[in-house]
Order: C-alpha cells, then structure tokens, then sequence
C-alpha cells in the first residue's frame, strides 16, 4: 500500500463526493484536499483502494444520471431541458461503463430440427443478453452452430417477410 499524508476520512470524504456525483478534479480542489495525483498515486498501490473509488465512480454516475432525468422533466424550456439531457447523457457514455452504447447485431440461422430450434434460439438470445450486460463496448458476434441435417435445403434463409421480399440477412443486393 502506498504511504499517505491523509487520514482515512479524507478518503472517506473522496468516496462521498465521488459517490454524490463530484469529478475528483472538484474534490481535490478544495484546500484541505490531496491533490489527484497524491490519490492515484495510492490507488496504484491499493487495489482495495482503487475498487472503492470505481464503485464510488459510478455509483456517482447514476446519481447524476437520475438528477440529469429530474432536471430534463421540470425543465420549463423543454428545448434547453432536452439538450441538457443529452450533453449529460453523451459526458456519462464517455466517463461509465454502464453508460457506453454497446451495438449488438443479432442474426439467426436455425439449422436444427423445430423441436430444437427454440431451445437453440433462446441459447442464443442467452449468449447476447450477455454480452448487452458486459462491461464492453464492441460489438460482439453470438453463433450456435450445428451441423446440416440431410433434409435442410443448403443455404437457404426463412422467407420472413413473404414471397419476393427481402429474406432475413440478405443484404439489399441479394447476397
């Protein structure tokens, strides 16, 4: 563990304002205050230390994200409450990782019998309900694989959208 000057209940008061939302720039900008380098430097040595300030993080983040979602709702300029929200909303997906947009593409080929194929689809909406909730910000590729039975036509598509229509993960172009 890192040596410090500090007492625990500056650390304990770091976590608060970090958990009502403050940045540890505005925390360590008060007088009494270490300054944020003197934190990260005893973070580096403390895991114990840096997992309470992450969880104080983002426990801080979704204060601000109710106050952003109360604020936007009483607004009396909807246009300024709205634009208010969405710069709050686009400084949370850049500091939180329970705010980033994570894209997900999902695509079923079931080539199992109908008794299998809701088991087989529910695994993969399985697979991608985790990787929603996944600390990343990839998109993440979900496959079931299985292997052609002899009476599935090779390559064909279900025919969702009726005849003549575009098939489910054809592109445009027909490929």
């Amino acid at each position: 563990m890192a040596e410090r000057e500090y007492g625990p209940e500056i650390i304990d008061r770091i976590i608060d304002g970090l958990e009502h939302g403050s940045s540890l720039v505005t925390i360590c900008g008060a007088a009494d205050m270490p300054s944020r380098q003197t934190v990260y430097r005893w973070v580096e040595g403390d895991n114990e230390l840096a997992v309470r300030l992450r969880d104080a993080r983002e426990l801080g983040y979704l204060f601000r994200a109710e106050a952003a979602v109360e604020a936007a709702k009483n607004a009396e300029d909807p246009l300024k409450g709205r634009l208010a929200f969405d710069a709050e909303r686009w400084m949370l997906g850049r500091l939180s990782v329970a705010f980033r947009d994570k894209p997900i593409a999902l695509g079923v080929q079931v080539n199992v019998g109908a008794d299998d194929a809701l088991a087989a689809i529910s695994g993969v909406l399985d697979q991608a309900a985790a990787a929603i909730a996944s600390s990343g910000h990839s998109t993440h590729t979900v496959a079931l694989e299985s292997a052609p039975r002899p009476s599935d036509p090779a390559r064909q598509l279900a025919d969702m959208a009726g005849a003549g229509r575009a098939r489910v993960g054809q592109d445009k172009d027909g490929s």
